[in-house]
């Protein structure tokens, strides 16, 4: 890793789409380096079999360097090799090799020129590498330490510390991946649900209509070069759609029909892709269909110019209802799991579309796929708050570690920041999960009488404070007189986050000096709930889409505050689930009034338990 290392561009941090999985790493290295006491430490993971490193602490002179240059894996041959077994760690000496024909370019030396005076003193050309690993055991990335602080190489002691702290590295660096994952296939189904959604909106839609709306998004999202969808007829026959790149008709030999009629039912019962190259299929071992046209495929193959396709099962539920085939050239020949899995998905999404259309005029089709998207997003929102909870540990776990130690004031520092973050962490992880009990259909409502006015009494202390350090005035209106007007039948918890989420997002989003107001009155059968601030406002197209969940303003000012978007995604869903309302009217620059009206406990027709 010096600079006679071979460049490949500039290659950032930023190689992880998600933003929070990069901060738990940088976290995590700088606490390595802070408690092991190096001054130096960088983690790199292995990406297209090169090490890219993605946090660094360290003399800043070395920084960009660090992050511009990335090496082979091959440069781990040499620790590999020649270095002592620590555990993860693994340990060569200076003496152990030489600098001009072993590094090879793949290394930097501290400008440190040690102190050859004192015992098991550390050499500038000492290395000291963690090996990390996967559950299965390949290798997914290395952490680099040099400079010890004292100046000694590390003895029995710090070797037990270090072993600890590769561990959490490790299981961080697995979680990193694991979270981008999901990241990308989060957005293939994002992708397929704006397919079907485009796909379904007219009631007048055809089965072409759909096949041609969708043909583009997948050769964009998979980088492949056409697309064939083979639909299965409730009748057993078959109809094929092949298209190249450009959207053009191709005609099929006749044996792809019959491969597509009785491979997709397999692969569907057993919820696989087939993947079809020039060594065979993979996904369809065992299926006659496959073996008995295998020699055929491969010279179609071949003439095509196609290095392999991938085939998908498309259905919903039970039912099989077509094969979906992507062909992808040379220049991108490798199908990776993530994509198999976000293609598994698609064969989930598309096939739902194909349902919609052949039963366009049944409402209980409808009703159906719609349960089924609610149910994907619940999952979908679980999955997330489950994946949050990995790098919430690691935290948690440094924090304990920083507990039993006598910190001086740099280190209490860090401990103060960590547990910022844990804290920031912890809210966003209650929001999802809140989010995903009251989004779930399956979640019964338990309704009891609740005091909006005593629930606003106990939000307003709580926020209070936050308020009145930050110069805001919070102001109580209407109620009092009559405390019992203001009882609704629901969930105290659900009621109190509502109004809490309100409350907070006025202050927040009103700056010192300003005023939030918080009005409750009985109206007819319902109490209706107002909160309304002085503060920046919200745009008419920032409206729109203000009550979905992860939603972030465009407001430059307001995106200075921190949040998690899922705020009013949790007071929409409450005050649905309450047989509510919740409307908002804001003009940018002049403040917003939030209006909530639920039905006032005893109201007619008050919906039943659910």
């Amino acid at each position: 890793m010096d600079n006679q290392s071979v460049p490949v561009g500039r290659i950032d941090p930023s190689v992880w789409s998600d933003s929070s999985a990069r901060a738990v790493l940088q976290l995590m290295v700088d606490s390595v380096a802070q408690m092991t006491g190096f001054s130096t430490a960088a983690l790199s993971v292995i990406l297209d079999d090169l090490l890219v490193t993605v946090a660094y602490t360290g003399p800043d002179e070395f920084r960009d360097l660090v992050f511009e240059h990335a090496d082979p894996v091959s440069a781990l041959d040499l620790v590999l090799e020649r270095g002592d077994d620590w555990g993860r760690f693994r340990f060569v000496p200076a003496d152990r090799y030489d600098d001009a024909a072993d590094l090879d370019g793949y290394w930097f030396v501290l400008p440190d020129e040690g102190d050859p005076t004192l015992e098991d003193g550390w050499d500038p050309h000492d290395i000291l590498v963690a090996l990390l690993r996967d559950d299965e055991g390949a290798l997914v990335g290395a952490l680099s330490l040099d400079g010890p602080l004292s100046g000694r190489r590390p003895d029995v002691a710090l070797r037990d510390l270090l072993e600890r702290y590769a561990a959490q590295t490790e299981r961080a660096v697995l979680t990193a991946f694991e979270r981008e994952e999901l990241v990308q296939q989060v957005a293939h189904a994002e992708a397929a649900r704006r397919m079907i959604r485009a796909a379904s909106i007219p009631v007048h839609a055809s089965l072409d209509a759909v096949l041609i709306s969708t043909h583009q998004p997948l050769i964009e999202g998979f980088g492949a070069v056409g697309t064939w969808i083979e639909i299965l007829e409730p009748d057993g026959g078959t109809r094929g759609y092949a298209r190249t790149k450009a959207g053009d008709l191709v005609v099929l030999p006749e044996w792809l029909h019959e491969v597509a009629s009785e491979l997709a039912p397999r692969l569907w019962r057993e919820q696989r892709v087939a993947v079809l190259d020039a060594d065979g299929v993979a996904g369809a071992e065992g299926h006659d269909i496959a073996g008995r046209h295998l020699e055929a495929g491969r010279q179609l193959l071949a003439e095509l110019g196609v290095a392999l396709v991938i085939g998908i099962p498309l259905g919903a539920g039970e039912e099989c209802l077509g094969f979906l085939v992507l062909p992808r050239q040379d220049s991108r020949p490798h199908w990776s799991p993530v994509e198999t899995a976000s293609a598994l998905e698609i064969g989930h999404d598309l096939g739902a579309a194909l349902m919609t259309v052949r039963a366009l005029e049944s409402e209980r089709a409808l009703v159906r796929e719609l349960k089924r998207l609610e149910d994907y997003r619940s999952q979908l929102i679980a999955t997330l708050s489950h994946e949050l909870r990995t790098p919430l540990a690691v935290i948690l776990g440094n924090l304990e570690l920083l507990g039993e130690l006598d910190l001086d004031d740099g280190a209490a520092r860090h401990h103060r920041a960590m547990s910022r973050g844990a804290g920031r962490m912890n809210k966003v992880v209650d929001d999802l999960l809140l989010l995903a009990q009251v989004g779930d259909p399956r979640h019964p409502l338990v309704r009891i009488p609740v005091d909006l006015g005593r629930t606003a009494a106990d939000v307003l202390g709580l926020i209070g404070s936050t308020a009145e350090a930050k110069g805001v005035r919070i102001r109580r209106q209407g109620g009092e007189a009559v405390p019992a007007a203001l009882v609704v039948d629901g969930d105290p918890v659900e009621l109190d986050r509502m109004l809490s989420n309100l409350v907070s997002n006025a202050v927040k989003y009103t700056p010192a000096g300003g005023v939030v107001t918080i009005d409750l009155q009985r109206d007819g059968e319902a109490v209706v709930v107002r909160v309304v601030d002085d503060g920046l406002g919200i745009s008419e197209e920032d409206q729109a889409g203000l009550f979905r969940a992860f939603f972030r303003t465009t407001n430059p000012a307001a995106l200075r505050e921190q949040g998690t978007g899922l705020g009013l995604a949790i007071v929409a869903t409450v005050v649905e689930r309450h047989a509510g309302t919740v409307r908002v009217t804001s003009t940018l620059g002049s403040g917003t009034t939030f209006t909530v009206r639920l039905p006032a406990a005893g109201a007619p027709g008050l919906p039943e338990t659910r």
